[in-house]
């Protein structure tokens, strides 16, 4: 007996497909991005690799939603995320996209922990302090949690 090999549906967290970004008209025209498409299954872990002014940047900023594209569609979770008004891709961004940036993005009025909950406060949730303390701790920042920014060095930003 011959047993039909089993298929495994992953679904895609992330799918792109035919994205182009363009900066610029007539010869300043510059095409950052020119159908661009991908996707990622759920537990995938990708790399984008490129050589300088390639458009990993533009790709990573359109992806999330930091910037629009000129056209083609990103979905995440199956939700095409420039369909959505700009209040509701606001509060999606927030909830379902977390960004690293290169330079550090600290609100510099806010000390570390008050950086930390922001977040949750734009959502109107309350912080759950036993997790507030694990993220200090694995970060090396319970002695610095009132510190401000400025009073940070570079590794701890």
């Amino acid at each position: 007996m011959i047993v039909p090999e089993r298929q495994v549906m992953i679904m895609n967290i992330l799918e792109v497909q035919n994205l182009c970004k363009t900066y610029g008209k007539g010869e300043a025209e510059v095409r950052a991005l020119d159908n661009v498409s991908f996707s990622v299954g759920k537990g995938e872990f990708i790399a984008i690799v490129g050589e300088s002014g390639s458009g990993k940047s533009t790709l990573l900023n359109v992806v999330g939603a930091l910037d629009n594209p000129t056209s083609g569609k990103v979905l995440i979770d199956g939700k095409d995320i420039f369909s959505m008004p700009e209040k509701k891709l606001t509060v999606f961004r927030r909830r379902n996209i977390g960004f690293i940036f290169q330079s550090f993005n600290l609100i510099p009025e806010l000390n570390v922990e008050q950086n930390i909950t922001f977040p949750l406060l734009l959502d109107y949730q309350k912080p759950d302090q036993k997790y507030v303390e694990e993220l200090l701790g694995i970060l090396g920042l319970k002695e610095r949690r009132k510190h401000l920014p400025s009073q940070l060095s570079g590794g701890q930003q």
